[in-house]
């Protein structure tokens, strides 16, 4: 059986951070975020941003427990999700990670501060607008990164997920 988490949310929401927390927690799982297969590329062109999302699907395929990581809003991912779906054994929880725009504003300037690059040539969300999913998303369980911090977060994650995608 293969086990995905589909981990969404707004640019700067604390999905890095939370990832870094569940991997404690749960280690056998592998992180394929989307924008590590666009860096590795050094995509900047919507051609190159498909064959990233096209490399993200086949590590997802060959992984047996993963952690899929991205804002939610490319129809690329919608793409990826159907074909996973459709693949025998495949089990996936979509997980949104909701902060205020106010907080993703706050954590994008300390980011920069911090030395953060974001991708450059790729049209993405900005960190503080209203963040929309994609609707076809089925969105099973949501936790509002404002109120606890990224371990909680993480633990709170953990403790709902499905017997099966803890075995």
């Amino acid at each position: 059986m293969r086990h995905i988490i589909n981990l969404i949310g707004p640019p700067a929401a604390g999905k890095s951070t939370v990832i870094q927390e569940l991997k404690l927690l749960l280690p056998f799982y592998e992180v394929l975020a989307i924008d590590d297969f666009c860096q590795q590329l050094k995509a900047t062109t919507p051609e190159e941003e498909n064959t990233a999302w096209n490399q993200l699907w086949m590590a997802a395929l060959q992984a047996n427990y993963c952690i899929l990581e991205s804002t939610g809003t490319s129809p690329q991912l919608s793409m990826i999700l159907d074909r996973l779906w459709r693949a025998p054994g495949s089990n996936i929880l979509t997980v949104a990670l909701l902060a205020s725009p106010r907080t993703c504003r706050q954590r994008e300037a300390q980011r920069l501060r911090e030395g953060y690059q974001p991708l450059t040539g790729l049209p993405k969300p900005t960190a503080g607008q209203r963040w929309t999913p994609l609707s076809e998303l089925s969105v099973s369980l949501s936790l509002e990164a404002d109120k606890l911090p990224a371990a909680q977060l993480a633990a709170l994650l953990s403790n709902q997920l499905p017997p099966d995608f803890i075995d």
